[in-house]
């Protein structure tokens, strides 16, 4: 469980405010990975979404 790391922190409440706070808390963490772990994870999200956006495609026709 090295990995990981136990904090304490407060969350706003209101969704819009709660995805700024993680959209900007994402952009610092992919900052701090080299420019090869930026590459691997930029890959691995735009496969991760393409595979999503086909399952909504399809899911979609099905109906």
């Amino acid at each position: 469980m090295e990995e990981y790391q136990l904090t304490l922190g407060i969350e706003p409440t209101n969704d819009y405010e709660k995805a700024k706070q993680d959209l900007l808390q994402a952009i610092q963490s992919i900052q701090k990975l080299s420019p090869l772990q930026q590459q691997m994870l930029a890959k691995e999200f735009f496969e991760t979404a393409g595979n999503m956006a086909l399952l909504k495609m399809f899911q979609r026709y099905w109906r």
